[in-house]
């Protein structure tokens, strides 16, 4: 097990690479040959380190959305169309990973949040001052779009917070980890979008969207085991 393991993060970490080396080049072929790669190896890891199990659906549908979104997202800078169909499934993919965190693998009991309602704050708070500075730049039905991509992001990372308690300390550090690189990931693609220009903004949001996404999966299977 632990030798497949090993293989498996190599392969990964092979993966990654040939991602951050195409931002930094600007490598075309080997972007759109590598970044697809990212979601199905998670996908496929965590089919493999976990065993069967209820609303196991849940988190697979939120990793093909994920993977989704990332093939639409490549072409992004060549038409908005594809950028605005990348958030689409990234969308979906937020929704889902909320359900799959209230559903999957958690023991019975009242959530952290749930225990202590006020801890929703700092993510309105984040909410507020991140559409604050987008809302000047957008127009039309993008005001409305934005908002609600931003409640669900951070609706996402509420529901894993929600989580502790009710799942093993370890693996509930992992996920909620993954989920707030996941905010910033998006934070800094909205703002480089529609507001500010960012250095370095790719390898930025993709290091930390590949770190996400990462940390997500291992907290879930970790989860799943203990």
């Amino acid at each position: 097990m632990k030798t497949r393991s090993n293989i498996l993060n190599l392969l990964f970490l092979l993966i990654t690479a040939m991602v951050m080396i195409a931002t930094i080049t600007g490598i075309e072929w080997l972007h759109y040959s590598s970044m697809p790669l990212v979601m199905i190896w998670i996908a496929a890891n965590f089919m493999i380190m976990t065993k069967p199990q209820p609303n196991r659906w849940l988190v697979m549908t939120a990793f093909f959305f994920s993977w989704v979104g990332d093939v639409f997202l490549m072409f992004g800078s060549k038409n908005d169309l594809f950028f605005f169909a990348g958030v689409g499934g990234f969308f979906i993919a937020q929704v889902t990973y909320i359900i799959a965190f209230s559903k999957f693998n958690i023991k019975p009991g009242k959530g952290f949040i749930a225990q202590k309602p006020l801890l929703v704050l700092p993510y309105l708070a984040y909410v507020v001052v991140i559409y604050s500075i987008l809302y000047p730049h957008l127009e039309g039905i993008m005001k409305p779009v934005v908002a609600l991509y931003a409640i669900s992001l951070m609706g996402m990372s509420a529901v894993a917070l929600n989580r502790k308690g009710l799942m093993d300390p370890a693996s509930f550090r992992i996920l909620f980890t993954g989920t707030i690189f996941f905010m910033i990931s998006d934070s800094i693609l909205a703002l480089n979008k529609f507001a500010i220009d960012i250095p370095q903004e790719g390898l930025l949001v993709l290091s930390t969207y590949v770190l996400a996404q990462f940390l997500i999966m291992q907290g879930l299977i970790k989860g799943s085991k203990s």
